[in-house]
């Protein structure tokens, strides 16, 4: 069931759930925890050992997306212990950051930015209009 308004997931009574969100990339819901960047996030940004080859293929390909974009304007690629992924927290998700291209990554970074420029003025993004 998709819901046409702002609401992700619901609770009882039909009311937004406010443990889920939609990720900035390819608009699936992402758990609102991945979003949080000061390090609250219960990331695990140590993989084990089974996991070191995997983690460093992954900071590979992440350097190879980004490359020729401005870092100032991306996340640290983090990695959600939960799912096992990696993921960039505002742009991308675990589910989506994988088949995500530069094209893209661009596009979810000025978006970002615009919507950061909005709170900022105190306007809504255009996206945030009911």
């Amino acid at each position: 069931c998709f819901v046409f308004d702002k609401r992700v997931a619901v609770t009882e009574g039909l009311k937004p759930s406010s443990n889920y969100i939609n990720c900035h990339g390819c608009r699936g819901p992402m758990d609102q925890r991945l979003l949080l960047r000061d390090g609250t996030n219960n990331l695990d940004n140590d993989a084990d050992d089974n996991d070191t080859e995997h983690a460093l293929a992954a900071v590979r390909a992440y350097e190879t997306l980004v490359e020729g974009i401005s870092k100032s304007d991306l996340p640290p690629l983090q990695f959600d212990s939960k799912t096992r992924k990696h993921y960039l927290p505002g742009l991308t998700c675990p589910r989506c950051h994988a088949s995500t291209t530069r094209e893209s990554l661009e596009r979810f970074a000025q978006r970002e930015r615009q919507m950061e420029i909005c709170a900022r003025e105190g306007r809504s993004h255009f996206e945030d209009r009911g």
